[in-house]
């Protein structure tokens, strides 16, 4: 294969990696200390765990993306 590719393998690869993380911080900020869902006592809304489901996605979508670019060596 070519190394563009590979370049673009790693590119979105560290673009999903850092999304989740992003994704799960912007998540605890937004829903949990401005939401309130850190600190109250009320049950938590499912789109919570919803955006840290979609951190977890984002990882998983980024593991696969790394075996892809091993597989492109």
């Amino acid at each position: 294969m070519p190394q563009y590719f590979k370049g673009m393998a790693t590119v979105g690869m560290w673009g999903l990696y850092v999304g989740s993380w992003l994704s799960a911080a912007l998540n605890f900020i937004f829903g949990g200390l401005i939401g309130g869902a850190a600190y109250s006592t009320e049950p938590v809304s499912m789109s919570y765990y919803g955006g840290y489901a979609i951190s977890i996605g984002f990882a998983f979508a980024g593991g696969f993306m790394m075996l892809v670019r091993k597989k492109l060596e």
